[in-house]
């Protein structure tokens, strides 16, 4: 099975529409939104230079991303009764971070081992 630029693309535009979603939808713009705003492209743009160096794997950790950012994202939107909208902002916030920097570090070695 051949991997082509389009299923990562459409892939990457779910992630990034869903992204947007739950930022539009929390309705309280403050540092924090803006926080996980900023982490959110960070995920995004890892796997894109991923995406350049190795495609499959950076359409694995779309997937990924996409699953946990769901589960996450709902989560923060509709659970967050008694300040659990903390909790799952926090794992939101931490797995994208975590996640970005273990791609970016992965792809970075892949590439200066090519070089």
């Amino acid at each position: 099975m051949k991997l082509t630029d389009k299923r990562f693309w459409i892939t990457w535009v779910a992630l990034a529409l869903l992204m947007v979603v739950g930022m539009v939808v929390r309705h309280s713009w403050n540092e924090d939104t803006m926080i996980l705003g900023i982490a959110y492209v960070m995920s995004l743009l890892s796997t894109w230079f991923c995406h350049r160096i190795r495609p499959k794997a950076a359409f694995g950790n779309l997937l990924v991303m996409l699953l946990y950012n769901t589960i996450l994202g709902y989560n923060l939107i509709f659970n967050n009764h008694g300040g659990a909208g903390f909790t799952w902002w926090f794992y939101l916030l931490d797995l994208n971070v975590i996640h970005s920097i273990g791609l970016l570090i992965y792809t970075s070695s892949i590439y200066i081992k090519k070089r």
